[in-house]
């Protein structure tokens, strides 16, 4: 990717959907209510992950994988609930490729190429999945997205140059501009043409439609077992193209539920275990895939026990792991805690967030935003992931009095 494409969908988890080129919060499902979140973690522990939150079903359970998955079925068609992966042609080489989700950052080793098969998506404790969507950018459909930045950079040049044409023409109150007046003037005219450079030669495209129809399709032992046939449901949702224009990318947000056939309304999240991830694709007239890529899925384990009297266990709950150690800390509300617990999962610090309330607003990355903490009856909690001094993947929370 291009180092202007990676800051700018970094930017875009970091900064929220105001500054965003394209609306984030869309892409991980209607939020039912609103509550407040507010920033700035107070006391002595402070919630120093990096990205941004997505939130889904936790399964919990010892039910074996074939005991919820639809089972295979010889009639089912290509790419449906049911059918085998391998009725869908693989084309060579594949024109669409996922990135795993991370903190927030995505990278790829070489600028301007789809993502190569075969790569691990990552262990997840939660039921839904965020990577990254890297496609092919036809010819066509980047002539109509130029031909659209373009046009909108030629108005805005003649936008600034009417405006400096006017300015010069009637100047307020009817004295002459001042040199630092006539400067700036120049200034807004200048900006404008090299934005207009910009479309015509280098700059990155945004809003460009999905040409190829991307579909997400999970399989268990080549079995179709879920699928996303939307994964960017949202009209507003807009890819951003490398600044060669050669490849589009974008977020995605879908749930880890089973699919529906005929007998089963499906809606089940996935059991535990090992699953391979498809992406299928419009090609030649039919449809095609590229894949697999690895995810696995973990059983939720259960919350930690043995805390110490007075801690609030009833009002905040905790992500399940082993209780690592539980702290007393003083804020200026009063006395609080710090929790540590050893998780599994890339995602256990966002489902630790999630359990804090599932209506929280969410984000398609792995953890919480810097500085945020959750009201949760009567107390502030803050939630970042860390790791122990053996190596072990760790949730540490700050509980402190509202």
């Amino acid at each position: 990717m291009s180092p202007d494409l990676s800051r700018a969908l970094h930017d875009a988890v970091d900064t929220g959907p105001d500054d965003a080129p394209f609306d984030v919060l869309s892409l991980t499902g209607r939020i039912r209510r609103r509550r407040t979140v507010r920033a700035g973690v107070r006391g002595g522990v402070a919630v120093g992950a990096v990205g941004a939150v997505a939130f889904g079903a936790v399964y919990v359970g010892g039910r074996q994988p074939s005991s919820v998955l639809p089972a295979a079925r010889a009639d089912a068609g290509p790419g449906t609930c049911g059918s085998d992966i391998g009725l869908l042609p693989t084309a060579e080489p594949g024109r669409v490729g996922l990135l795993p989700s991370t903190d927030g950052s995505w990278y790829m080793d070489e600028p301007s190429s789809i993502p190569p098969q075969g790569t691990d998506l990552g262990t997840l404790l939660g039921r839904t999945m965020s990577p990254v969507l890297v496609r092919e950018l036809s010819p066509d459909a980047r002539d109509a997205a130029v031909a659209e930045l373009v046009r909108s950079a030629n108005e805005s040049l003649a936008d600034a140059e009417a405006h400096r044409a006017s300015r010069l023409a009637n100047p307020p109150g009817g004295a002459p501009l001042t040199a630092g007046e006539v400067d700036a003037l120049d200034r807004g005219v200048e900006v404008a043409r090299d934005q207009l450079e910009l479309a015509q030669t280098s700059e990155s495209i945004t809003v460009v439609g999905d040409e190829l129809d991307s579909r997400v399709l999970i399989t268990h032992d080549g079995t179709v077992v879920a699928s996303d046939a939307d994964p960017a449901p949202d009209p507003r949702y807009a890819w951003m193209s490398s600044s060669d224009r050669s490849v589009a990318m974008g977020l995605t947000s879908t749930e880890l539920i089973t699919c529906a056939t005929d007998g089963e309304p499906g809606g089940v999240p996935l059991p535990a275990g090992e699953y391979s991830v498809y992406v299928s694709y419009a090609e030649a007239g039919g449809r095609a895939v590229a894949g697999p890529w690895s995810l696995t899925l973990l059983d939720m384990p259960p919350a930690p026990t043995g805390f110490p009297e007075g801690f609030p266990v009833d009002d905040v709950p905790l992500i399940g792991g082993r209780l690592v150690s539980v702290t007393p800390m003083a804020g200026s509300s009063g006395e609080g805690w710090s929790v540590v617990i050893a998780a599994d999962g890339d995602d256990a610090a966002k489902e630790a967030v999630r359990l804090l309330g599932d209506d929280w607003s969410t984000y398609p990355a792995l953890a919480p935003p810097p500085g945020i903490t959750f009201p949760v009856a009567g107390w502030e909690v803050g939630v970042t992931a860390s790791t122990s001094e053996d190596g072990e993947p760790t949730v540490v929370y700050s509980i402190l009095p509202d």
